[in-house]
């Protein structure tokens, strides 16, 4: 059981809860090889799961990692830029650039998730000091420069608040060609996390969303209802600590802040490393399984603000002249995610 879901007892391939059951299609998204690493830009705000996602990034010979952005979300934006440095120094990965971004949502908003995550963002864990700090041109400018000079389209994956990449796309739309995918942590086929509706990421600025998912960049959601069965337990964060790595105890300390929280206030023994699965979905061709959607973002005033309306029912998209706009993740094998990350973190010093 995670957050209420017992995935357990879920069909082998589909999304709920939801009427129309979609069934998993080919992945658009690319994936990375030590042969051909894919370059990759992290727009994050960091972040319990966060943290554990940049590890796995920084780790993974199937990327080329060029740069860190960092977005408000889970903290105040200057604590998940200094928590970005930190933690690539603490990776060994000094080498990658970190720029800070939107501190709110276009519209001005704050939301924030530090009953979560706590006021550092990364719970009670303390990190050494970072050797580099935040280039001086801001996200969205690191972000525009990273793409004009990529000799190759460059993949992206958001995996907090969409500000940053909303403000790229209409400030920079010639570059969006050189977008090859965007593999974005948010959003859900069926209930939220944030509110009954919306998940938490796509809550804190729909309007960013909306411009995301209306852009016709190639888009992989990988939302709640794959999210919810990426779990880890105690016996995984033991794993993490026995690993005899730096990295492996702060991976340790994360996950057991996050199985607190989740106990206290469901009962449940283990946490979603959500976003965690945006990356690994860009370097194992076959662990997530996807369906195509047609995604829309509410982004009225009401009770349904920020969420993420997917129609996958063919017969009501030709209806309607809609084509799908993004693969929705559905399935992933949560065992061998959970390998993934243990391999990641035996790598980092």
């Amino acid at each position: 059981m995670s957050a209420g879901y017992d995935v357990e007892r879920w069909a082998a391939v589909h999304a709920l809860p939801t009427y129309h059951r979609a069934a998993a299609g080919a992945r658009t998204a690319p994936c990375g090889t030590p042969e051909h690493p894919l370059p990759l830009i992290i727009d994050s705000d960091p972040g319990l799961d966060d943290a554990l996602a940049i590890g796995l990034a920084a780790a993974s010979l199937e990327f080329k990692l060029l740069a860190v952005t960092t977005v408000g979300g889970n903290a105040d934006v200057a604590r998940c830029t200094e928590n970005a440095l930190r933690l690539l120094h603490a990776y060994g990965r000094d080498d990658v650039p970190v720029a800070e971004g939107a501190a709110g949502a276009l519209l001005g908003s704050i939301v924030r998730a530090t009953e979560v995550h706590g006021e550092s963002g990364i719970g009670t864990t303390e990190l050494p000091p970072a050797v580099n700090t935040a280039r001086p041109e801001g996200a969205v400018a690191l972000i525009a420069r990273l793409l004009a000079e990529s000799p190759e389209p460059v993949a992206i994956a958001p995996i907090g608040p969409l500000t940053n990449i909303a403000l790229v796309l209409r400030q920079y739309p010639h570059l969006i060609s050189k977008i090859s995918h965007l593999c974005l942590m948010g959003g859900s086929i069926g209930e939220g996390n944030y509110s009954v509706s919306a998940e938490f990421n796509i809550a804190a600025d729909p309007e960013a969303a909306d411009v995301v998912f209306r852009s016709g960049v190639p888009i992989t959601m990988i939302g709640l209802d794959v999210t919810h069965q990426a779990l880890l337990d105690r016996a995984a964060a033991q794993a993490l600590r026995g690993l005899g790595t730096r990295s492996g105890v702060i991976a340790a300390e994360l996950t057991d802040y996050a199985l607190d929280r989740n106990l206290e206030w469901s009962g449940s023994t283990t946490t979603a490393i959500h976003d965690a699965v945006a990356i690994a979905h860009l370097m194992v061709g076959d662990l997530v399984a996807v369906a195509p959607y047609y995604v829309a973002v509410d982004t009225t005033q009401g009770p349904a603000r920020g969420r993420t309306v997917c129609d996958g029912l063919p017969y009501r998209l030709r209806r309607d002249g809609r084509t799908a706009n993004a693969d929705v993740g559905i399935v992933i094998d949560g065992g061998r995610f959970e390998q993934l990350l243990l391999d990641a973190f035996a790598k980092l010093p």
